[in-house]
């Protein structure tokens, strides 16, 4: 880990990160405020009957909205967060080694006293911080804004979440720096890894209808990741966070070794 870097990294990259955090904070308050006007009005079961299962699947809930967790899952944390955070973390990594090299930047960096893993593991480290620091944040929000609010609170559950949701997006990382290492576009970065992160997700939802599709699911990054199952179990899911967390430490590995035979002229 190289200070410098890190303190350039941190410099460089706080003001986007600071945007994320204010704008999911602002919507789990949202969030948050309506949950007893939607938990009390009346004809929602009626609507909810009449809605196909499939859309609740897709968003990773059930059909009780009387639950603050179904109901966060459904607003926020089942996909509109997971998107926010992906968003995040592929901007983060496309600007890594692709990004740098785009702004002519990368050889400037890579002429200082530094060796080229020690680049990517201190970028990598500064990631790791912003991601944990979403995660917190969206967490504590979630769980004052939900009190203050009249909602039942699991804490258990949600300090469950915390390492699954963390893991899911240290994968998303591993494979978005990756494709950062070996590509010279940083826009194909973005294309790329947003591209494998909605296959995923789009396998893991055709899994619920099909048996191959459910087989394939296995070696998707969604498969591991259930925040209602979390949130309502208060138990961590090791087994889940432990693939989650090889996942991104292949591909992390993958890019470290890409970076350092890749040729940046």
């Amino acid at each position: 880990m190289n200070r410098n870097l890190m303190r350039k990294v941190v410099k460089d990259r706080w003001p986007g990160m600071l945007l994320f955090l204010i704008g999911i904070e602002a919507y789990v308050l949202l969030s948050a405020a309506l949950y007893p006007t939607v938990k009390n009005m009346k004809g929602l079961n009626q609507i909810i009957k009449k809605t196909p299962e499939s859309v609740f699947k897709l968003f990773g809930m059930s059909k009780d909205f009387t639950s603050f967790n179904n109901y966060m899952v459904g607003r926020l944390l089942g996909l509109t967060w997971v998107i926010v955070v992906a968003v995040f973390v592929i901007a983060f990594a496309r600007a890594m080694v692709a990004g740098e090299r785009e702004e002519g930047t990368l050889e400037l960096l890579l002429a200082q006293p530094i060796e080229r893993w020690n680049v990517l593991t201190t970028e990598g480290l500064v990631l790791l911080a912003g991601i944990i620091g979403l995660v917190l944040a969206t967490v504590l929000g979630t769980m004052a804004f939900g009190a203050a609010f009249g909602a039942h609170i699991t804490f258990g559950g949600y300090f469950a979440f915390i390492p699954a949701a963390s893991a899911l997006f240290v994968a998303i990382a591993g494979y978005s720096i990756f494709f950062s290492a070996i590509l010279k576009d940083a826009r194909l970065v973005a294309m790329a890894a947003g591209g494998l992160t909605l296959v995923f997700y789009m396998l893991h939802f055709a899994g619920a209808y099909s048996s191959v599709a459910d087989k394939i699911d296995w070696f998707g990054i969604f498969h591991y990741y259930d925040a209602l199952k979390v949130l309502d179990s208060g138990s961590v899911p090791i087994k889940s966070v432990l693939v989650l967390l090889a996942f991104g430490a292949v591909g992390f590995s993958a890019a470290l070794l890409a970076f350092r035979h890749k040729d940046v002229n």
